[in-house]
Parts: C-alpha cells; structure tokens; sequence
C-alpha cells in the first residue's frame, strides 16, 4: 500500500467514526436548569448522564438560598412517567443538597424537583432516543 493510499484509508476511516458520533445522539446528554427569581427561593437540577444511555446518571438538586434555619429538607423527584419519590437534602456552604441516580428512564418529558417548604419548581426536559 501506498503512502497516498495509506492517508487516503485514514481519512476514510476517521471520517466515518465523526460521523457516526454525530449521527448517534445522547439519550441523555448533560442537563442542568434552575429557576430564576429576583426574590424568594432559587431550585436547580442538574444530570450527568453520558450520551448513549437511557440513564440520566446522577440527578443533583439544589435550594440556592434556602432559610437560614433550614438544616435539611425533603425534595421530591418527578419523573417523566409520572413516578416520583423523595429523597433529603443537607446544608452544605449554605445550600440545601441532595443527589441520586435514579435508573433508567423509559418516556420522554420533564425530570422535576421540588422542595418541601419552596413554591418553586425546577425541570430539565429528558428525550430518550434508545
């Protein structure tokens, strides 16, 4: 084989794998949102899921500014399907936090938290394209 055709080869080859992970979306890629208000209490969620996955990977909440005298609170996860559960949030450098992986998820739709205490709600919008 010639050099030309040895670059020739490579260049096919490294062509056909880009365009393949472009053509193989995440089914759950990396999501986060908070909501955004200049007064009263500030919830976020956030993913990790890695791409090709139906699994959102670790599911992070956080009440940015709750009450000072707030230790702990419960926060309910909704999932897409509509199964929710709840799970305990800690202080930690004067938020309350709390983490889980729930597994995987079937439907498409929205990953919801919610705080116990907090009128707010914060959801990231979750497509599995398995």
């Amino acid at each position: 084989m010639s050099r030309s055709d040895f670059r020739v080869l490579l260049v096919g080859i490294t062509a056909t794998v880009l365009v393949s992970a472009v053509s193989l979306p995440a089914a759950h890629a990396a999501a986060s949102a908070c909501t955004h208000h200049l007064s009263g209490p500030q919830i976020c969620i956030s993913t990790n899921g890695e791409g090709g996955s139906a699994n959102p990977g670790r599911v992070t909440t956080a009440w940015t500014n709750p009450p000072a005298n707030r230790t702990t609170a419960t926060v309910r996860i909704t999932e897409p399907d509509g199964f929710s559960y709840t799970i305990k949030a800690h202080r930690s450098r004067g938020q309350l936090i709390a983490s889980v992986t729930p597994g995987r998820l079937m439907d498409d739709g929205r990953l919801c938290a919610r705080y116990a205490g907090s009128g707010r709600t914060a959801c990231v919008e979750i497509i599995n394209r398995n």
